[in-house]
């Protein structure tokens, strides 16, 4: 059994079950052979049929993303695991288990995304099913026809999340802990309503703050477990605006810098968790609220989708860095200054023309639902001077704050590494180094370092290593 966490196996396959019942195949919408269903692996998935389905979001929703354009896609039948890939499968295919809260039935994470899809192949060819995918370094191609497993894609993903609802979740207009395992101090829309109450329906509930075994929680409609929250899942694609006119089981764009997952985690805000939500992140990342899910294909497809290695940008031998910051309250300007020390870079502080003040958290939300980007103090600053910007800032609702997406429109950013640091209240990142990656489409965003208010003793020390993983040198 692949994928079931040990604690709810049970739970898990009896939904199977009662789906796999009676399943029949429905005409193929497109890419799909019309030949012999693929075997089945004994492996308790369930069966979705696919056809016409929308992804993205409607205008209308609130905290929408501009990247979420509604629009309808044909999908080919596929299995799906009923449940996130636990640290026991993963263990029992590799031989390792890299994650950060440890336990057998817990769904598996700090994983990369070539590890997610290297798992996939050592997983069918320890089923005796041929391996989907083709890798080569970083390079990844997908064989459609093969019957072995594989990640979904992220039309695919978004099709079994929803199960047929079109409301922001599949629980219905709002979320609750005792439904998905999420940040539930912060409920879908607590940012309108966290210094006033406005709208007496957004309640806050438990937050765990961390991962729980899979299955625990009640599966959305096609019963499928952890759709939403407990860890974001890696899908397929890499990420890109949507391609309305490739609406045949789309697979994304055959190259980019960061790969999508879906789902929100255990750490995410409620507007994270919207079905239609799409995050990414640089594929060598290993989170801790980061892992996966698999599918294999019902019957054989036509084709193959071939993704260029990811796009970096070569680190200089001598380069020439700048240490960027925002800071509010001193925890991110003590931290710049200390790597500016550490790394002999130049220091800029991003200062607002009108700073911030009286009830921080309303007027940066008020900033943050209107899109507004705040005029800055100064706007001379010479980016082509430089190669690397260590980029700091404290996050905010879980993203950016509004001065520093204003910073990142300067075009000389284009080109650069970025390498972000961000300090932070609890929420460690959120869905920050996604929307950094978003907003700086032409550079490369390396690898981040988060730390707790001031950081603390342990600081210095993770400056150290973050830097040296980055490929940058301490001064001596």
């Amino acid at each position: 059994m692949t994928g079931i966490g040990r604690n709810a196996a049970r739970r898990c396959l009896a939904a199977a079950a009662v789906l796999l019942v009676g399943a029949c195949f429905f005409a193929l919408p497109c890419g799909a052979q019309t030949q012999t269903p693929l075997k089945k692996a004994g492996d308790g998935f369930v069966y979705l049929p696919g056809g016409s389905v929308f992804i993205g979001s409607p205008d209308a929703e609130r905290q929408r993303a501009a990247d979420e354009a509604r629009h309808e896609v044909q999908i080919d039948p596929f299995y799906i695991d009923p449940c996130e890939v636990t640290q026991a499968d993963y263990e029992a295919v590799t031989g390792r288990n890299p994650s950060g809260f440890k336990g057998a039935g817990l769904p598996v994470e700090r994983v990369t995304w070539l590890e997610a899809v290297q798992y996939c192949n050592a997983l069918s060819q320890k089923k005796g099913l041929t391996p989907v995918y083709t890798i080569s370094g970083e390079s990844v191609s997908w064989n459609r026809a093969a019957d072995g497993y594989r990640l979904l894609t992220e039309a695919e993903w978004e099709y079994a999340a929803r199960a047929g609802t079109s409301t922001p979740f599949y629980v219905g207009e709002r979320v609750h802990s005792d439904q998905i395992n999420f940040q539930g101090s912060y409920p879908y829309l607590i940012e309108e309503n966290y210094v006033i109450e406005r709208d007496p329906t957004v309640r806050t509930s438990r937050n765990r703050g961390r991962t729980i075994p899979t299955g625990s929680l009640p599966p959305n409609p096609f019963g499928l477990y952890d759709m939403l929250g407990n860890v974001s899942e890696w899908v397929f694609d890499y990420y890109g605006p949507y391609d309305l006119k490739a609406t045949c089981n789309p697979a994304g764009p055959s190259s980019g810098a960061i790969r999508v997952n879906r789902g929100g985690a255990y750490n995410d805000f409620g507007k994270h968790l919207r079905s239609a939500c799409r995050s990414a992140m640089n594929p060598i990342e290993r989170d801790h609220n980061l892992g996966f899910r698999i599918a294999r294909n019902a019957v054989p497809g036509t084709g193959e989708v071939r993704t260029a290695a990811p796009r970096r940008i070569a680190m200089p031998e001598n380069p020439r860095i700048l240490v960027a910051y925002y800071s509010y309250s001193g925890n991110t300007r003590n931290a710049a200054q200390l790597i500016a020390e550490k790394t002999g870079a130049d220091l800029f502080e991003v200062v607002m023309k009108e700073p911030y003040w009286g009830e921080i958290y309303e007027a940066t939300q008020k900033d943050m639902n209107a899109g507004v980007r705040p005029a800055l103090a100064s706007s001379d600053l010479d980016l082509q001077k430089y190669d690397v910007v260590l980029l700091g800032y404290p996050t905010w609702w879980a993203t950016v704050p509004p001065p520093m997406l204003s910073f990142l429109e300067n075009p000389g950013f284009a080109g650069k590494i970025v390498i972000p640091f961000s300090s932070h209240g609890g929420t460690e990142f959120g869905d920050s180094l996604t929307d950094l990656a978003k907003a700086i489409p032409a550079s490369y965003v390396g690898l981040g370092l988060e730390f707790y208010y001031s950081g603390g003793r342990r600081l210095d020390g993770r400056i150290n290593e973050w830097l040296k993983v980055n490929g940058i040198s301490i001064k001596q």
